[in-house]
C-alpha cells in the first residue's frame, strides 16, 4: 500500500481518507483459469490487498521485480454477470466477472504494453466505437479514396492511452485492433489498406483473449524468482 501511495501519490487526492479493508488471495473460475492462464497465474503471485476510497472499492496487486522492487496494478472489484449490462465479448465478460480490470500502476516496466494507458479492461471505461475518432478516419479514408468496411459500432475499446491511442474489439469475434493517430511503436502494423495512423493490427496479437495474456507475460517476466 505504501509504496502505491508513495509512486503514485495524485491518484488519491487524500491519501488519509484510504481505507484498508483486508488482505486476500486471487480466487477465480475454472472458466476463467482455462481461458486466460498467465493471468491466473500472475494475479495468483500477487500480493491482494483491498481497499476503500470514498466509496469505491479497488484491489492492489502487488508483485517484487527482479531489482526487489514492488511494483503493481491498482484495480476495480470483479462484477457480477447481473451488474454487466453491457454488450461486450464473453472473453470480456469472464474476465470481468473474475477480475475487475487495471485503473493505474505503479513500477511499471517499459516494454509492455500498459506503459502509458490511462486504465484498461474496466467495465467502467469500456465504450463502442473509435472514441471520437470516427470523422477523422472517415476523412482520411477519403483522402485515400480507401472504402471503409469497418463499423466503428461493432467494436468495443478497452484500453486507453494517455494521448488518445485506444485498443479495440470486435464484439461478436474478438478480433483485436488499434486506433493510434499518434504513435511510435514497433508491433503494429496497419489494417488491411487503411491509413497510416489510423487502424492496426498488434502483431502476433489477434483476440482479446490473445492481448490479455500477451501483457499477463510480460508483467510475468519481471517478477522475482
Amino acid at each position: 500500500m505504501a509504496d502505491f501511495s508513495n509512486e503514485i501519490s495524485w491518484f488519491f487526492s487524500d491519501n488519509e481518507k484510504i481505507e484498508v479493508i483486508d488482505e486476500k488471495s486471487f480466487i477465480c473460475s475454472k472458466e476463467f483459469e482455462e481461458k486466460f492462464p498467465s493471468l491466473t497465474k500472475l494475479l495468483k503471485k500477487a500480493r491482494i490487498t483491498k481497499i476503500k476510497y470514498e466509496n469505491q472499492n479497488y484491489q492492489l496487486f502487488g508483485w517484487t521485480n527482479q531489482f526487489s522492487k514492488s511494483f503493481g496494478w491498482l484495480c476495480l472489484e470483479p462484477r457480477t454477470e447481473v451488474e454487466i449490462d453491457k454488450t461486450l465479448h464473453p472473453d470480456h465478460i469472464l474476465l470481468l466477472k473474475n477480475f475487475g480490470g487495471i485503473t493505474e500502476r505503479w513500477n511499471e516496466p517499459e516494454d509492455t504494453w500498459l506503459i502509458n494507458l490511462n486504465n484498461a479492461l474496466t467495465f467502467e471505461d469500456t465504450q463502442i466505437g473509435f472514441i471520437g475518432f470516427e470523422d477523422y478516419f472517415n476523412e482520411m479514408c477519403q483522402e485515400e479514396a480507401i472504402e471503409v468496411k469497418v463499423k466503428p459500432e461493432e467494436f468495443i475499446s478497452f484500453a486507453f492511452e494517455a494521448n488518445g491511442n485506444i485498443t479495440m474489439y470486435h464484439k461478436q469475434t474478438g478480433e483485436v485492433l488499434m486506433f493510434a493517430a499518434d504513435h511510435f511503436f514497433d508491433f503494429i502494423t496497419p489494417y488491411e489498406n487503411y491509413p497510416e495512423y489510423t487502424l492496426y493490427k498488434i502483431d502476433n496479437c489477434n483476440t482479446f483473449r490473445d492481448w490479455v495474456e500477451i501483457i499477463s507475460d510480460q508483467w510475468l517476466n519481471h517478477i522475482k524468482n
